[in-house]
């Protein structure tokens, strides 16, 4: 065997191991921004579902690194980066436990499993004096983008957006909790408080 003959087969046994290797070094920052947010990984008789498995291992590891534990804000504005559709979904779900909590502790008898959940939730709120205009404003205004999030199709926030909708949403949260807690305390149901 001369030596051309020698490369052309060598050529040949190489070319695909070349070609794999170059385009996972081509993608391979591609690839690193996609795999946190898989879910699952399957390779023949190796799956492992990352999000059940990170969730267990957090909860374990708040337990024994209590610096790690993050409050809501920080967690949501984490998400924020690669996510911020999902960072206002999440914190919506702030205001929705929150004022589902304080309505509940002040109405007797409520349906909340309704096909217009929020508008009744915000109804309620304006109704019964537990928030006063300007914030029941703002309870409907965020509702409102958030179902912008949620159902219109292709529609995407920005991270800057996703922010301050994070910030208004905590601080309506908070206010809600202070008057739930409030509530709590006198154990009677609230008239005005806002």
């Amino acid at each position: 065997m001369d030596t051309t003959q020698f490369v052309i087969e060598l050529t040949d046994k190489l070319a695909w191991p070349l070609v794999a290797v170059m385009a996972l070094a081509m993608l391979k920052r591609p690839l690193e921004e996609l795999l946190p947010l898989a879910k699952r990984l399957k390779y023949k008789d190796l799956e492992v579902e990352f999000d059940q498995v990170l969730q267990a291992v957090s909860r374990d590891a708040a337990g024994v690194f209590p610096e790690l534990e993050q409050d809501q804000r920080s967690r949501l504005i984490a998400t924020v980066k690669h996510l911020p559709n999902a960072a206002v979904l999440e914190a919506w779900d702030e205001v929705d436990v929150a004022a589902e909590t304080l309505i509940r502790q002040q109405v007797k008898d409520v349906d909340l499993a309704v096909n217009t959940r929020y508008k009744t939730m915000g109804a309620i709120l304006a109704r019964q004096a537990l928030l006063d205009t300007k914030k029941v404003k703002l309870f409907h205004e965020l509702r409102q983008l958030r179902n912008k999030v949620a159902h219109a199709e292709n529609f995407s926030v920005g991270p800057a957006e996703a922010v301050q909708y994070i910030e208004l949403c905590l601080r309506l949260v908070e206010h809600l909790k202070t008057i739930s807690d409030t509530a709590a305390e006198s154990d009677s149901p609230l008239q005005a408080m806002s």
